[in-house]
Parts: structure tokens; C-alpha cells; sequence
């Protein structure tokens, strides 16, 4: 999931997240980071299109939050235009992250960077669906997720590392996690069954954001690298990132030095809120997005 926040965690390469530049995507029902942490799953957000507000016409910076029927809290994300993708060239990106990035992942479809419009205003989940959330849709449907039907959940094993059996779902990632932690070992197609159930269940219709609009919100208008700044070792005061706690029960891993406090998931909204008022951009989970990037 870039994007199933109802739009893509914990490793500095894949919370390179979709959501500043691609460098910034989350995966789990909102999702990046890419690399070291494959610890961040899928955790999604949902779209929902109510009345339209304009970014250039917010100035008090206070976005109105509604509460769904299962306790979502959503933001009212404001129309705007911003500019999508990174400015600087892969080359630069790539020796930025040298430290944390050692095979050089290719940072091109970054490029170009383009002017994106936001027509409408919408409402996006403030943080990932939770593990309570998604059990909710679960036991409403009698719904089995696809790792649960096809034997196929990746999860973290002590003694192997993370590893591709039946025994791992979203009731049971190999890791604890609460009612309150972000859902993962979802799928794409579980997501799109989640928002159609809630959609039916509500009376108004959710979605996966594009990535466009993942990235738009990820963004908040700033132009930076992350939300917060330029600097790698910022992000873990944002979010729950691939840092020197993950470092110290993984010591192969690559990472920034800060530490944020959790080796593997954080419940949802445990760290600030970017501009925008929504928490977990960065970091925790990938997230799924409606659409399908394709390079061309």
C-alpha cells in the first residue's frame, strides 16, 4: 500500500515514501520507506469527496476532522496544486543516502517533476486503518484476506527473519500489535473489499487515494525531502522510520541514527501531524494506493 491509507516503513528506503517524491510512500493502508525494513506491511487510508476547500483559502491551518460509523478519523484534505516528484537528479538523491542505500537504488522515476491540480477537496483517513478497524469489516463479512485463502502471509520470524507462510496474517504478523496498531498482510483487493463494505455500511463512497493525491497530502505544501526538513535524521520525529532502534535488534540493517522508540509497527498517531493535520505519512506502513504506477 502507496497507497492503501486507504494510498503505501520503516526502513529508510522504503519510507523513501511515495508521499514527498516517491521517496516518500507508505505501504499498509497508507504507506514508504523502501529498503532496510520490510517491516512496514499495508495499512490504508480512505478517500472520501465531501464539500470542496481550497488550500490557498485555508489560513488558519485548521482542518476539519470527521468520525465515521467504526471510529475513522478523517481530514478534510483542501483542493490545490503542487508540484509531484523530486527536483534533484537520481545521481544526487542516490549519494545523499549512500550511508543507508549501499546498492544505490535508482531514484529516476522521481523525474521530472510535474504541477499536479487537486480539484476537489477530500477526506483522508488521519492516520493508517487499524487492526480494531479492519477486524470490524472481518467479522461483518466473515471476510478471509487473501493471505488468509492463499496460505501466503509474510511475516517476522525470530529464527528465520521475515518469511512467506501460512501462519502469518493479519491477526498475526510474527510481531505484537494492538487494536490500535496499523492493519498489514493486506492486499490490494482486500483494501478494495474494506472501503466497498464501508462504503455500504456508511452510505457514502471511500476509496484509495490516487498517488497523486497521496502524495499531494503527504506534502501538506511543503517542498522538501520530508515534511519536516531535508535532513534523514529528522523524519524519526515524525514517524517511525528505519532508525537506531530497529538498528539495535537488526544490526545488518541500515539505518539513521535518531531513534523513534519502536522496532517494529507504532500505533497509529503516535507522532506529530503534518500541515495538513495527518499523522503517519511518513514511516510505520506502506500504504496502497488506488491507481497503478506504471514507467514509461
Amino acid at each position: 500500500m502507496p497507497h492503501l491509507r486507504a494510498q503505501p516503513s520503516s526502513v529508510l528506503s522504503s519510507d523513501w515514501r511515495v508521499g514527498q517524491s516517491r521517496l516518500f510512500k507508505k505501504s499498509g493502508l497508507r504507506f514508504f520507506l523502501g529498503g532496510v525494513c520490510m517491516l512496514r506491511l499495508i495499512a490504508w487510508v480512505l478517500v472520501c469527496s465531501m464539500f470542496d476547500v481550497r488550500a490557498d483559502e485555508d489560513k488558519n491551518q485548521t482542518h476539519p476532522v470527521i468520525t465515521n460509523s467504526i471510529g475513522m478519523a478523517l481530514v478534510l484534505i483542501p483542493s490545490g496544486e503542487f508540484e509531484m516528484g523530486s527536483r534533484q537528479t537520481s545521481q544526487a538523491v542516490t549519494a545523499k543516502f549512500a550511508k543507508w542505500d549501499a546498492k544505490g537504488s535508482d531514484h529516476s522515476f522521481e523525474r521530472p517533476p510535474h504541477r499536479v491540480q487537486i480539484s476537489q477537496s477530500f477526506y483522508l483517513g488521519q492516520h493508517e486503518v487499524t487492526v480494531g478497524q479492519f477486524r470490524n469489516f472481518v467479522q461483518d463479512k466473515s471476510y478471509l484476506t487473501e493471505a488468509e485463502r492463499t496460505g501466503r502471509g509474510m511475516g517476522y520470524d525470530e529464527a528465520t527473519g521475515f518469511t512467506e507462510t501460512s501462519k502469518y496474517t493479519w491477526k498475526n504478523p510474527g510481531f505484537v500489535q494492538s487494536d490500535a496498531h496499523p492493519v498489514v498482510i493486506v492486499s490490494w483487493h482486500d483494501a478494495q473489499s474494506f472501503c466497498a463494505w464501508l462504503s455500504q455500511k456508511d452510505g457514502h463512497p471511500y476509496r484509495l487515494p490516487t498517488e497523486a493525491e497521496w502524495e499531494y497530502a503527504c506534502k501538506a505544501g511543503t517542498d522538501t525531502l520530508w515534511s519536516n526538513g531535508d535532513d534523514p535524521e529528522w523524519v524519526a520525529r515524525i514517524g517511525n522510520v528505519a532508525d537506531g532502534t530497529i538498528k539495535a535488534t537488526f544490526s545488518s540493517f541500515q539505518t539513521i541514527d535518531a531513534l523513534d522508540g519502536y522496532v517494529f509497527t507504532a500505533p497509529v498517531g503516535m507522532f506529530p501531524a503534518n500541515r495538513f493535520g495527518l499523522k503517519d505519512m511518513h514511516g510505520n506502513v506502506y500504504e496502497w494506493c488506488e491507481d497503478v504506477y506504471v514507467d514509461v
